[in-house]
C-alpha cells in the first residue's frame, strides 16, 4: 500500500468534518491515480494550503479545527510528493535499463 493510501480511511471517506476550500485542490492531489499529474497537483494544494494559512495568522488563526485540517493535510501532501518522488525515480530506472538492452 503506498504511504498516501493511508491518509484515507477504510470506507475510503476522508476524515475531515468541516469543509474548507483549499480541500478540492488537497482531494483532487490525494485522489490523483495518474502520477505524471500528481507533483503539479500536490503544488497547487500546498500553495492553496499555504495561503489559507496566511489568511489564518491575520485572523487570529482561525479555528483549532480548521489548523488540525491544515496541518494533517500538508503532512498528507509531504508523503504523498515522496510517493511521487519515488515513483519518478522507479520510471528513470525502468528507463535507463531499457536503454541498456
Amino acid at each position: 500500500m503506498a504511504i498516501s493510501q493511508r491518509l484515507v480511511d477504510p470506507s475510503r471517506e476522508f476524515k475531515v468534518t468541516a469543509s474548507y476550500g483549499w480541500q478540492v485542490s488537497y482531494q483532487a492531489a490525494l485522489l490523483e491515480t495518474d502520477w505524471t499529474k500528481m507533483v503539479e497537483l500536490v503544488q497547487k494544494a500546498e500553495s492553496e494550503i499555504h495561503k489559507r494559512r496566511l489568511e489564518l495568522s491575520k485572523d487570529h488563526n482561525g479555528t483549532q479545527e480548521e489548523r488540525e485540517a491544515v496541518v494533517n493535510a500538508l503532512n498528507g501532501l509531504r508523503l504523498l510528493r515522496m510517493d511521487a518522488s519515488a515513483w519518478r525515480e522507479r520510471q528513470s530506472e525502468v528507463g535507463s535499463s531499457s536503454k541498456l538492452c
